[in-house]
């Protein structure tokens, strides 16, 4: 339009008003894509910030890692494991990884996608889920026990099935392949190893836990839980032998507590390091059933705190806790989680197509702002031919 305006210019000069309507627009364009151009060039800069110094997650530690915030790199690994941090060398060992193996591994991520069992300090699920736990060797003398559970599990939702783990993945003589969370320093396998000592399944005692939404009186694993619901917890213990043992009544309730306070423990002991309660163990009869009850109730406030780094399943907007069966309370969390969850589904790019994508941004804007400079500029010299007799 423009060039057919300044073309018919000579044969009709009554046409010098179109080109003042021009004038008047450019210059309202140039203001425009002069802001354009500084609020991309503010966009890039925060853009490179986040590729190239990217912020520290504010949930980036669980007390399911083997190493409490995971490691840095490959020689932070080696250095814990050279040092036996929190027993990692003599659970590596146990697991038929070694060293060597470990520096063998080259630099990845792994998912959920990958069906993997992904090692924890403490048990999350049942044996009904996949959730196996294991006894290995201390170096300080005595046993302890950790836990191989279904990545999976503890990435239940399609947004966090789609993410990925940082991990150094390799292959065992022993084991076969293995991987080494980053966040957790947890060993990852697609098996369980044939090395470890599987603790046997407890089936005399049969086990159930039954929640119930109180407040909304409802079964409490198909409500959505509101703010200051009150839930409570029965943990049902059955003798299905024909002679009397002895049965446990131990919860733990650490993801429970992310969302919840304790109001009546049932006259339980609660441990706050480990965050059990626990009940004296009791004599059960054969066929004999016995129950333990306790209530939370759902904070005020709920808070806001993003999803774990390295473990999914903290801060999700689920209450899961387990006795013999793992049970799940969906949490109504405010909508800025929901934000979240929107986030974490969009493709994840790297650094490369991050850049790519910010220059590619930055040169369209530039172009567009230059082209209107340059129309204006043109206009000028046109009117200036006007106003001489030139044209």
């Amino acid at each position: 339009m423009f060039r057919k305006l300044v073309s018919n210019l000579a044969f009709s000069p009554a046409l010098i008003t179109q080109v003042g309507f021009y004038a008047r627009r450019l210059r309202q364009e140039e203001i425009t894509r002069r802001l354009t151009v500084l609020f991309v060039v503010l966009a890039v800069v925060v853009q490179s910030l986040a590729v190239f110094s990217p912020p520290e997650s504010a949930n980036a530690s669980s007390e399911q890692d083997l190493i409490r915030g995971g490691v840095q790199n490959i020689e932070d690994l080696l250095l814990r494991y050279d040092n036996n941090s929190d027993d990692l060398k003599d659970i590596y060992t146990a697991a038929g990884i070694t060293r060597d193996e470990i520096v063998a591994s080259h630099y990845s991520s792994v998912s959920a996608q990958d069906n993997i069992y992904l090692m924890s300090r403490y048990g999350q699920f049942s044996s009904d889920d996949g959730e196996v736990s294991f006894t290995y060797k201390r170096s300080a003398g005595g046993e302890a026990n950790r836990y191989l559970s279904p990545l999976a599990l503890s990435q239940a939702t399609t947004k966090n099935n789609a993410q990925s783990l940082p991990a150094w993945i390799g292959q065992s003589k022993q084991s076969g392949w293995f991987a080494i969370v980053k966040s957790s320093a947890g060993l990852a396998v697609r098996e369980v190893p044939p090395t470890l000592t599987i603790n046997p399944i407890d089936t005399a005692v049969q086990k159930q836990l039954i929640i119930t939404n109180v407040s909304q009186n409802s079964d409490g694993t198909t409500t959505k839980a509101l703010p200051r619901d009150k839930l409570s917890y029965q943990l049902q213990a059955t003798n299905t032998t024909k002679a009397p043992i002895v049965a446990p009544f131990t919860i733990r309730l650490a993801d429970t507590l992310e969302y919840t306070t304790l109001v009546d423990a049932g006259a339980a002991t609660f441990d706050k390091d480990t965050h059990a309660l626990t009940w004296p163990t009791v004599s059960l009869a054969p066929g004999e059933t016995q129950t333990r009850t306790f209530v939370v109730e759902l904070m005020t406030t709920l808070p806001t705190t993003a999803t774990g780094k390295s473990d999914k399943a903290s801060f999700d907007c689920i209450l899961s806790s387990t006795y013999g069966v793992n049970r799940q309370v969906p949490v109504d969390c405010p909508a800025i989680k929901a934000i979240e969850s929107v986030t974490s589904e969009l493709p994840t790019t790297g650094i490369f197509i991050n850049v790519v994508f910010s220059v590619v941004v930055f040169i369209t804007a530039v172009y567009f702002y230059a082209r209107t400079r340059q129309m204006k500029q043109e206009i000028r010299l046109i009117r200036h031919n006007i106003n001489t007799g030139i044209i």
